[in-house]
């Protein structure tokens, strides 16, 4: 069967230990709503994803259905047709884990997948649109952004060993978009080999593939210790960005 839907998968199994809360970090409240809330809008919205996976610990797979998914299908007044657009599933021990769980719920379906951060909520539908169409092109996409600060190489005493040029480096960000056969056969690859990697776009330059990098934004932010939460609850007044 010939693949033409756009998937997206959301990673968002894990237990937030930077946090200090015994709550995942993505059911945290955000200008009271779960983070995750904010982080799922933009692909609901978004007109090029057909299919979400939503890769929850399963402990919190019900709060996750009820509390996040059935108010965001209601405040977007979709129809039953509408509702399989969005579902969740289970995730594994580690994120990539995770990660090949979603590949593996929308097997058969999708030849483009964008894999995002649970707790990245600043995307916008737009942004979203872009990287689709970018790797429908180039087969593997993410965002970036530069480092503002001097970056420094240490050693194990925690001493510099050297300063290296900000020009040649890039932050990676989420979401990072996929052909869906090559970034499933990279995770089979890394499971082989026991290679395990902080995030799909290693497992794509470990098996050779080029990765094309988009600007990305500032604001899009991972949230994962609580002065990050505090950023955010600034961020969401100005959010979204016009032009975005």
């Amino acid at each position: 069967m010939k693949q033409t839907g756009n998937a997206a998968i959301i990673v968002a199994a894990g237990s937030g230990q930077r946090m200090k809360t015994n709550m995942p970090k993505q059911f945290l409240e955000l200008a009271n709503r779960p983070i995750l809330h904010y982080t799922l809008r933009p692909f609901i919205q978004c007109q090029d994803i057909d299919k979400i996976v939503v890769v929850v610990p399963k402990l919190f797979k019900k709060t996750c259905e009820d509390e996040i998914i059935a108010p965001l299908l209601k405040e977007r007044s979709f129809d039953e047709s509408n509702k399989s657009k969005i579902f969740c599933i289970n995730g594994g021990d580690s994120r990539q884990e995770s990660v090949y769980a979603g590949l593996q719920a929308i097997d058969g379906f999708s030849d483009i997948v964008a894999i995002h951060d649970g707790v990245r909520p600043f995307i916008t539908p737009g942004q979203i649109s872009l990287i689709i169409r970018q790797a429908r092109e180039k087969k593997a996409v993410i965002f970036g952004i530069k480092p503002r600060d001097t970056v420094k190489q240490v050693d194990h005493n925690n001493c510099i060993k050297k300063s290296i040029d900000r020009n040649s480096l890039l932050m990676a960000q989420t979401p990072q978009a996929f052909s869906y056969a090559l970034i499933r056969q990279a995770h089979e690859c890394a499971m082989t080999s026991g290679l395990f990697a902080t995030d799909d776009a290693m497992l794509m330059e470990w098996m050779g593939e080029k990765v094309y990098i988009l600007p990305g934004h500032t604001l899009n932010i991972k949230i994962t210790t609580p002065e990050d939460l505090i950023f955010s609850k600034n961020i969401l007044t100005i959010w979204p960005p016009e032009n975005q």
